[in-house]
């Protein structure tokens, strides 16, 4: 009989407890404050901002990606354009001594004395320059070779030419002659003498008047020593 008493005493307590456990978590879960429901907004609020910025900043990312392959798009037209341009221009037949392409205009060309003609259509030209020494500060003088193409076979050796770059003759010549600027002995003949120098010289600094000065004065003396006589 006793322990029927103590297990009916003890479930009895557990139902009391689990009673009191039910209301307790009624308690707890009771309907939130007004300013509960504030706070919770403001947070549902707040977590949606983000979201929508998220949202903006992709439309926007979006937008520069779209512009920079439309840009790309567009330089590769003009690209391709320019190139079927260029094609243009070169594949025409070009005449006589004409250049062709965007090359014409940024071909090189040096001035140089001629010192050997011996070959045929090629001729050697020397190119000399000035430049200073990177250490000593001394301008030195340089001269290069270059062998040259003459298509006319009028060039001589000791004349003046001018010439250009050009597609490769040979395995040397890279060269052509554009224009001959002087013959050998031309420069000479048109030059004037030593002795007219020397004379237009005196003209313009009066040398003359200067050696004739003692003269008249040797002159004056000698009339006066006969006056006196």
């Amino acid at each position: 009989m006793a322990e029927k008493t103590t297990k009916k005493t003890t479930a009895a307590k557990s139902t009391a407890a689990r009673a009191e456990e039910k209301t307790t978590a009624k308690k707890t879960t009771r309907a939130p404050s007004r300013g509960e429901e504030t706070t919770t907004r403001a947070r549902k609020t707040t977590e949606a901002a983000p979201a929508k910025k998220t949202t903006a900043a992709r439309g926007a990312a979006a937008a520069t990606a779209t512009a920079v392959t439309t840009a790309v798009a567009a330089a590769r037209k003009t690209t391709a354009s320019v190139r079927k341009r260029t094609a243009a221009t070169v594949s025409h037949k070009p005449t006589a001594g004409e250049a062709t392409g965007w090359r014409r205009f940024r071909r090189k060309t040096k001035v140089g004395v001629v010192v050997s003609a011996k070959q045929a259509k090629t001729v050697v030209v020397v190119v000399g320059r000035m430049r200073e020494h990177p250490l000593y500060k001394k301008v030195i003088r340089l001269r290069k070779r270059f062998a040259a193409h003459d298509e006319a076979g009028d060039v001589r050796e000791g004349d003046l030419v001018r010439i250009q770059e050009s597609r490769p003759f040979s395995a040397t010549k890279r060269w052509r002659v554009v224009e001959v600027l002087s013959r050998a002995g031309e420069a000479a003949a048109a030059a004037p003498r030593a002795a007219d120098v020397e004379r237009m010289l005196e003209q313009a600094e009066g040398v003359q008047e200067l050696l004739a000065k003692p003269e008249r004065e040797e002159e004056a003396e000698a009339t006066e020593e006969e006056e006196t006589k």
